[in-house]
């Protein structure tokens, strides 16, 4: 097949809509087929394979700069540029801006359209003071119009699925997971080298964050959290035996920093900043629990990367996570709820054969989400719309 992607992102810009694109680009070429990417410039950027990455003029806006945005009246040249690809279907990663474009790209070829809807960004207006309600309803519209103008939906998560049919989409839905590769998680730190680095003391076992640190991440939850583990453990045993490190960077970053600082905290967490991919991963295997307490996570790649790892997870039951965790089985799933979130992870703290067991079970259930299995289960959408799709 000769895929059209439509994106309003992609390399350099690495997020989680260009990973998922690269993800499932290099899976379903190993399979023989061809993916065709248009999406805006980047200034100072060539891309490696040219005849198969299709660019048009951008701009951005400032603090923006790593995210361009194609520029009004695209619509015309990526018709021309599509027409001699002859493509099968096209795919398109957002509603709004390039996501458009490749609508009317499809309908211009009578093509069929697969979207993924990567993102429920109706759920983050809360951030847009004074006209969040206003800018709520308009993305659901959006959402709803757009969604119902594609031959197929695919969100990454089921909780997703079942939001949308909330805001009246009708299409045809699929819930498919952006893959990972399954090798690399067995080079990780070895936890002496990893304490000397970071001035972690031999008895504190470690709960490692790998993400974004940003408000939607529920960050403040997982403070609370720390600081009632600190204060019992402290009672407890005299002295605390647990370890926060956060790896990754964001926006609200110094502010947690001082969060740490005004709690007394310091000695209890670590900040590594941004890290190179990588880098990263070595982090997984060197933890005794993965902690992740997001509540809008559209999939939470990272909780499948700390499987493959076998280190087990303790996570908020909210979207992503309830499609990758098996509750009991490989980690833990639990309310918004303080002590809930913390007594899950006081269990397996006191229980080193308990971590063991989980942490093998999660490295066994990682390969359902192996990228290869992912692509596989796009592969069978991709040929049933193109089936199923009647030639306006």
């Amino acid at each position: 097949m000769r895929i059209g992607i439509f994106s309003n992102c992609y390399l350099p810009t690495l997020n989680g809509v260009v990973v998922s694109i690269e993800t499932f680009r290099k899976e379903m070429e190993k399979r023989g087929h061809e993916y065709f990417i248009f999406a805006p410039e980047t200034k100072e950027y060539k891309d490696k394979n040219h005849s198969h990455v299709f660019r048009y003029p951008s701009f951005t806006v400032p603090g923006q700069e790593y995210y361009p945005l194609a520029k009004p009246f695209s619509t015309s040249r990526a018709i021309k540029d599509a027409k001699k690809l002859k493509l099968d279907l096209i795919h398109t990663q957002h509603s709004l801006n390039f996501g458009t474009v490749g609508l009317r790209v499809a309908r211009a070829l009578d093509i069929p359209v697969v979207h993924t809807y990567h993102t429920l960004i109706a759920e983050y207006t809360h951030y847009i003071p004074l006209v969040s309600s206003l800018a709520r309803k308009y993305i659901i519209a959006n959402s709803r119009d757009y969604c119902n103008s594609c031959d197929q939906i695919v969100t990454p998560s089921s909780p997703m699925k079942r939001i949308l049919r909330t805001y009246g989409v009708t299409s045809p839905i699929e819930s498919i997971p952006t893959g990972i590769s399954l090798d690399g998680f067995d080079d990780y730190y070895h936890k002496e080298i990893l304490r000397a680095k970071w001035h972690i003391p031999e008895h504190q076992k470690i709960l490692l964050y790998l993400s974004r640190v940003a408000k939607e991440k529920n960050l403040s939850f997982l403070f609370k959290v720390m600081r009632r583990l600190v204060a019992k453990r402290q009672k407890k045993f005299g002295r605390a035996d647990v370890h926060l490190i956060l790896v990754g960077g964001g926006p609200e970053l110094k502010y947690y920093q001082q969060l740490a600082l005004d709690w007394g905290l310091e000695t209890h967490i670590t900040f590594t900043d941004m890290m190179p991919k990588e880098k990263a991963n070595r982090f997984y295997g060197a933890a005794d629990i993965y902690v992740f307490p997001s509540i809008t996570e559209t999939q939470g790649i990272v909780i499948t990367e700390a499987m493959a790892a076998g280190t087990p997870v303790v996570a908020v039951n909210k979207m992503g996570p309830t499609d990758l965790i098996e509750n009991g089985v490989d980690g833990y799933l639990t309310s918004l709820n303080i002590d809930e979130f913390s007594g899950k992870i006081e269990k397996l703290l006191d229980d080193r054969d308990l971590r063991r067991k989980m942490g093998e079970k999660g490295r066994e259930n990682a390969k359902k989400f192996s990228s290869l299995a992912c692509a596989l289960k796009m592969e069978t959408i991709y040929e049933k719309t193109i089936s199923r799709y009647a030639p306006k």
